[in-house]
């Protein structure tokens, strides 16, 4: 376009200086496309002509545009030139004038609990700051300053003197719409202190359910590639972790845009094109916030998590992990220091230990190998074994012992899992893998383990299942081999077992509901604040149970008897609804024992699937166990 000027124009703009001017025009108007349609060409004189045109421009925020425009050229050096001006361009853009896109940006979405209460949601601060060029008294403004933000007012002068120019408003301190009408005369001690509402995240429950709801985040350099092409601008904040980022799209909602010629004190001169914002949407979740808010103070500051799912729908009703963090405090912009804290902190408070912990399930195990008794093995209730509480049945010199060494004596199957006996499920592991080392993992599999849930609105971990193949490709040497040990281990939940609470929290539910496994489901739809839906999430089955509807039941009943009179009874006593579960107590050296309990309830008419694991937390009967019945005692008390 450059060699097309005339050699006057020329004189005026180096090339690179041309070049950039329409590159940085293109960019700032977000330009994508552009044709050009002549009406008319005149030549006026000998050596000049003008060409009347149409531009058409397609920008991704403010849309299309048609403009009339000219181009004036001239005759010299034996070739026509344009003789070219800032107006050349855009007319009006003459002189200092810019051409500039004013974003706009619409309300971000809410996250809603399934009764549509906020767990995020747009809120309204006074951002306090100070105009210098207005300052009357700066004693009087930095003594009213300090006295409503609690600052020094070294700290609040130094943050307004950087300001670049009088006029300019620079921020010093926030403060709540309710502060500030309380402290009128504080706001009206000088005309340099200026005010204006802000739209920040707020999230009314400060760090409940953290890992689900996530935060805000400044966009990075990655992201803003990304986003760029739709209005984002660095500095911008997007969801940077769980349904805040899973749910950007909906609830950022669609940026529109004006684009105008404005004068350097930037002064609208001429608009060329204007669209409006697309409206955000919410995100409607599963959620129960009563139940949220009860789980919550049930784990209290115990290490782990607790998953609680519908049986009948795998809807998510209430997810805690702890620890824990406060999403307002990093999306407000949290310190470097705060930061480092998180990060450096031993206990991992930004694991959701719900979805992506991973944990040896022990005891919890044995209803898949229950399973897998009756449907491989052809076992039934009252096939009959013998405890002595020690067991050397794999005749490769290591004696192994029963969490009761005295022993349960002769003992059937139904009651071998009542009791947990560990010597009944090392017998089944050994004869399942005589039949074929693949099976217990093949049944483990079945009920969802060792593979992804499915969730789709989480980062989820997968677990592990071991079987021969996996352990030749992930062992050297000797260990390569898949030994009888390592299936009586998987029996018992132990050896390279791992699963996520949310597995467990699925595989109950689908023992309750009759042996359907559903993919795990936090938001339910997505829609306007008129309630009009965008988007609408039913259930959706992601496999069956790999066993009869006889064998299930018999499972069914030996988890309510773990309940009633089994290893879990004694923090059952009482209750006044049916439940059936399974404790768990893991080895996880070289610390204490992690701690399980999962199940459902009620056992007649199943509801509420849980999940609980403490890590480290010593016997699950004793500690997870009472904190499960907590968790159904609260859901089964709340309305719906």
């Amino acid at each position: 376009m450059y060699a097309l000027l005339a050699p006057s124009a020329m004189a005026t703009i180096s090339a690179d200086k041309f070049i950039s001017r329409y590159r940085a025009i293109a960019d700032e108007a977000s330009i994508t496309a552009l044709t050009a349609s002549v009406t008319s060409v005149q030549r006026t004189l000998a050596a000049a002509a003008v060409v009347s045109f149409i531009l058409t421009v397609d920008t991704r925020l403010a849309g299309q545009f048609q403009i009339e425009n000219r181009l004036d050229l001239a005759y010299a050096g034996q070739r026509w030139g344009v003789e070219w001006a800032s107006k050349t361009i855009f007319p009006m853009l003459l002189r200092d004038n810019l051409v500039h896109m004013f974003i706009q940006t619409p309300s971000r979405g809410s996250i809603l609990d399934r009764r549509d209460r906020p767990l995020a949601a747009e809120g309204q601060v006074v951002e306090v700051g100070v105009v210098t060029g207005q300052i009357k008294d700066e004693a009087q403004l930095l003594a009213a300053l300090s006295a409503l933000l609690g600052l020094s007012e070294g700290s609040i002068q130094a943050r307004y003197q950087a300001a670049g120019r009088p006029d300019w408003f620079m921020p010093v301190g926030e403060i709540t719409p309710e502060a500030a009408q309380f402290n009128k005369s504080l706001l009206s001690a000088d005309s340099g202190i200026v005010w204006r509402e802000k739209a920040v995240r707020m999230y009314p429950y400060g760090g409940m359910a953290s890992h689900v709801i996530g935060y805000l985040a400044e966009v990075d350099a990655a992201g803003l590639a990304l986003l760029e092409p739709k209005g984002y601008r660095s500095g911008d904040l997007v969801g940077a972790f769980g349904l805040e980022a899973w749910g950007e799209q909906y609830l950022a909602g669609g940026r529109g845009g004006t684009l105008a010629i404005i004068s350097q004190e930037g002064r609208i001169v001429w608009t060329l094109a204007e669209r409006p914002a697309q409206t955000s949407q919410n995100i409607h979740t599963a959620m129960n916030l009563d139940l949220q808010l009860a789980v919550e103070s049930i784990l209290g500051q115990r290490v782990g998590a607790i998953v609680a799912v519908e049986v009948n729908t795998g809807e998510v009703l209430a997810m805690a992990s702890y620890p824990g963090f406060n999403p307002q405090v990093l999306t407000g912009g949290a310190t470097s220091g705060q930061w480092q804290a998180l990060l450096g902190d031993a206990q991992r408070p930004l694991l959701n230990r719900a979805v992506a912990g991973i944990y040896p399930p022990g005891s919890a195990f044995k209803i898949v190998t229950l399973s897998a008794a009756l449907d491989a093995l052809g076992l039934n209730a009252r096939s009959p074994f013998y405890c002595a509480g020690r067991w050397d049945g794999l005749d490769d010199g290591a004696m192994r012992y029963c969490w009761l060494k005295t022993g349960h004596g002769p003992i059937n199957l139904f009651e071998g899992m009542v009791q947990s006996c560990d010597t009944v499920f090392w017998e089944v592991g050994k004869a399942l893998n005589e039949v074929d080392p693949m099976a217990l993992s093949r049944y483990a599999r079945g009920f969802g383990l060792g593979a992804a849930t499915g969730i789709k609105e989480l980062d989820e971990a997968q677990g592990l299942i071991p079987d021969p193949e996996w352990k030749r490709q992930n062992y050297s040497g000797a260990e390569q081999a898949w030994l009888p040990r390592d299936a009586v281990n998987m029996a018992i939940g132990q050896g390279d077992v791992l699963v996520t609470p949310l597995q467990m929290a699925s595989l109950c539910a689908a023992v309750a509901n009759g042996g359907t496994l559903f993919r795990p489901r936090l938001v339910r739809r997505v829609g306007t604040a008129l309630g009009a839906d965008l988007q609408a999430f039913a259930p959706e089955a992601s496999g069956r149970l790999p066993v009869s509807a006889v064998e299930l039941q018999l499972v069914q009943s030996a988890m309510e008897s773990v309940v009633i009179r089994g290893t879990a009874s004694n923090a059952f006593r009482g209750a006044s609804v049916r439940m059936a579960g399974k404790s768990g107590t893991a080895e996880a050296p070289p610390g204490e024992t992690h701690a399980w309990f999962v199940g459902y309830a009620p056992a007649d008419a199943p509801q509420i699937a849980v999940a609980v694991v403490l890590e480290h937390g010593g016997e699950g009967g004793g500690k997870a166990a009472p904190l499960f019945r907590q968790v159904v005692e609260s859901y089964l008390a709340l309305p719906r």
